[in-house]
């Protein structure tokens, strides 16, 4: 008697699109993000953490790359304002949750026209969370507070902070629910000269202790981009972000030119 056979169940998304962290950096993003939409290469879910859940709240919220850029490139989302004191965590972000709330019009997570997944680092209970519900704007700078720096953000009694110092790339939480993979890494780790002083020497550490997980579920992705020479834009300044766009733009246009794996994901 033949054994019944079953097909296979279809994933729930077909494209999932990874962003990973790196502050300032992530104008890279849009970069790279501008090149794919203009070869409708869009995602139907995105994984974001830290600057990557920056990114991704806007292109979740309907908006493009190139429309971001030019909302972001004159603001300066990375403003920091009121000293707190150290057990509050040293400075807070001024103005990205006053940009989120002010231009996209939607509240929580879950009302976001493209499925959005935030990264964030639980403190209380030590772990990862990979979060698709909540209120956006407090669930993406949460994600984006780099503990000691900026003060962690407070949520349902729990105290939240960058989700990078645990998962700088989330492709975990996106692999099985999707057909396909690109994930996104602007944190490199290379050999570098530039270690000359105390932030620049945490950042340092901080993507060490990552790198090796960012490497393992890197490789899980279907397409890992990785812009080259992120590495050398700091992570807190907006001074070269045009620079550091459309480099990015070019890179993966070229890579989407010169590679026919990008065939099978939209691209002409």
């Amino acid at each position: 008697m033949n054994k019944k056979t079953y097909p296979m169940k279809r994933p729930p998304y077909k494209l999932g699109l990874v962003l990973g962290g790196g502050g300032a950096r992530g104008f890279a993003h849009l970069g790279v993000t501008r090149a794919l939409y203009e070869h409708d290469i869009k995602p139907d879910i995105i994984s974001g953490v830290s600057a990557g859940s920056i990114v991704g709240a806007f292109l979740a919220a309907g908006l493009n790359p190139a429309e971001v850029f030019e909302l972001l490139r004159d603001q300066d989302i990375m403003k920091i304002t009121n000293i707190h004191l150290p057990k509050d965590g040293l400075l807070k972000l001024g103005g990205l949750q006053k940009q989120l709330k002010l231009h996209i019009p939607f509240k929580k997570v879950e009302e976001l026209p493209i499925k959005l997944i935030v990264a964030v680092c639980n403190l209380n209970k030590a772990r990862v969370e990979y979060l698709s519900e909540g209120p956006l704007a407090d669930l993406v700078l949460a994600s984006s507070s780099i503990p000691v720096l900026f003060a962690p953000v407070s949520l349902n009694d729990q105290l939240y902070a960058d989700g990078g110092v645990l998962d700088n790339l989330p492709v975990k939480p996106v692999r099985k629910i999707c057909e396909k993979v690109i994930a996104v890494d602007i944190s490199p780790v290379h050999e570098t000269d530039k270690l000359e002083n105390l932030f620049q020497i945490a950042v340092r550490t901080f993507h060490l202790s990552v790198w090796k997980y960012t490497v393992q579920w890197g490789k899980k992705a279907d397409i890992l981009i990785e812009p080259p020479d992120v590495d050398k834009y700091d992570i807190l300044s907006t001074k070269h972000v045009e620079e550091l766009y459309e480099r990015s733009y070019q890179y993966t246009l070229d890579l989407i030119r010169k590679s026919s794996v990008f065939h099978n994901f939209g691209a002409d």
